[in-house]
């Protein structure tokens, strides 16, 4: 039988040669094993082994007692089968509101309305998933974001659009364009309610209000709004409608008297 041990308490050479036997796969460092283990490469005794073991048995028992400190007071992750309690003291950990109310977003000026409509869903959403305000509140910025700039460029489109329509009305109408806005002018300024002392009316505040609507909606030039005034204009003009028939006629300036009307049907 060989001997691992010799006289004086150092390795023998049957012990380095029989080691990996001994070891089997643990002797490698790798799984294709090519890379011996060098644990044993400084250790030429049994003092020397033992010490070794003792000073690692040590070093895993300071390891395992600062983990433990470290981890003290954690809440564990819920996992498959976790208790309902366990996801309560998890959420509370993590700061999820006990409410989708009980989150706070930022609305940005502008379409107030639609922003807290769609902030409505966005709490519940998070709500119901468990996630964590100060998560949603970075992802909620970035749909702002991206909403913002979703509806600057819708807005940039409707704007080239509109500004393509009236070029075609000014387009069709040619050299008649300026006075055809003229006298669409005044059938707006026709557009009038009686005065009522008891309401407080007075003559032309349709006309007026509906002007200023038309233009902070920015169609006021646009061939539907102008088309539309251009068809009634006969009718408002020559009072044959009770629309404007309390306000001072003028005659028109020639506008409808094109050799089409307002529609491109040809006049009798």
């Amino acid at each position: 039988m060989p001997e691992y041990i010799g006289e004086d308490g150092s390795f023998t050479e049957d012990f380095k040669t029989d080691l990996p036997g001994m070891l089997g796969d643990d002797y490698y460092n790798d799984p294709e094993k090519q890379q011996p283990t060098k644990y044993f490469e400084n250790v030429k005794d049994i003092a020397a082994l033992a010490k070794r073991a003792l000073n690692a048995d040590r070093t895993i028992s300071r390891h395992g007692e600062a983990l433990k400190k470290a981890t003290e007071g954690m809440i564990r992750i819920p996992g498959e089968g976790a208790t309902p309690e366990e996801i309560v003291a998890y959420r509370q950990a993590q700061g999820v509101p006990e409410s989708p109310d009980g989150y706070e977003l930022a609305i940005p000026d502008g379409d107030k309305d639609g922003f807290e409509a769609i902030a409505k869903e966005v709490k519940a959403a998070a709500h119901e998933a468990g996630i964590p305000p100060s998560k949603l509140s970075a992802v909620w910025g970035k749909v702002v974001t991206a909403l913002g700039a979703q509806t600057q460029a819708l807005e940039a489109k409707g704007q080239e659009m509109l500004a393509a329509d009236i070029q075609a009305l000014k387009d069709g109408k040619k050299e008649k364009y300026d006075s055809f806005i003229q006298d669409t002018n005044k059938v707006a300024a026709h557009f009038d309610v009686k005065g009522d002392p008891t309401l407080g009316t007075t003559d032309n505040l349709m006309g007026s209000n509906f002007m200023k609507l038309m233009e902070t909606m920015g169609i006021k030039d646009t061939p539907v709004v102008r088309e539309f005034l251009g068809a009634i204009g006969p009718l408002v003009l020559e009072g044959k409608t009770t629309i404007g028939a309390g306000s001072q006629q003028s005659e028109p300036t020639g506008v409808f008297n094109y050799e089409d009307d307002a529609f491109g049907r040809p006049i009798e």
